[in-house]
């Protein structure tokens, strides 16, 4: 998280350095930020990213209590406010999406099972594949 900070911060004086030296004028009045503003900024930024990290692991949490006594709705709901603050859990996905299959909801199913996959989770994968075996079936009436 400190790297990715320090190289924001790099990245506002660089453009801010080329930006001078080729000439440009973005403002006449504009005023580079001092390291301690840098800094401040930074650290503003770093506290905002930690809030969320706590808020996401206070929902997911709450999440999986519901998912553990099989109130899907319930783990879904939950899932939703932890997946708002930006963080994410790969695993998650998976396991919104067997709650959607489990409410025969296949198509949402689906979708969470391809994010999950997106996000690196292989084992979505084959769960997909019986998600659309599910869905045929449900479909057609054979559940």
């Amino acid at each position: 998280m400190k790297k990715i900070l320090f190289g924001v911060c790099v990245l506002v004086l660089g453009l801010n350095v080329c930006a001078q030296n080729r000439g440009f004028v973005f403002d006449s009045k504009f005023k580079p930020l001092t390291q301690e503003q840098l800094e401040m900024h930074a650290l503003a930024e770093y506290a905002r990213q930690m809030q969320n990290k706590e808020s996401f692991e206070f929902y997911k949490a709450k999440a999986y209590k519901r998912l553990q006594v099989l109130d899907y709705e319930g783990f879904i709901y939950y899932s939703d406010y932890a997946l708002k603050y930006g963080w994410y859990n790969a695993e998650m996905y998976y396991d919104r999406g067997q709650a959607y299959e489990k409410l025969h909801k296949y198509g949402k199913a689906k979708r969470e099972y391809k994010k999950a996959i997106k996000k690196g989770y292989y084992p979505a994968t084959h769960a997909l594949e019986r998600c659309k075996e599910h869905h045929k079936r449900w479909k057609e009436g054979n559940v």
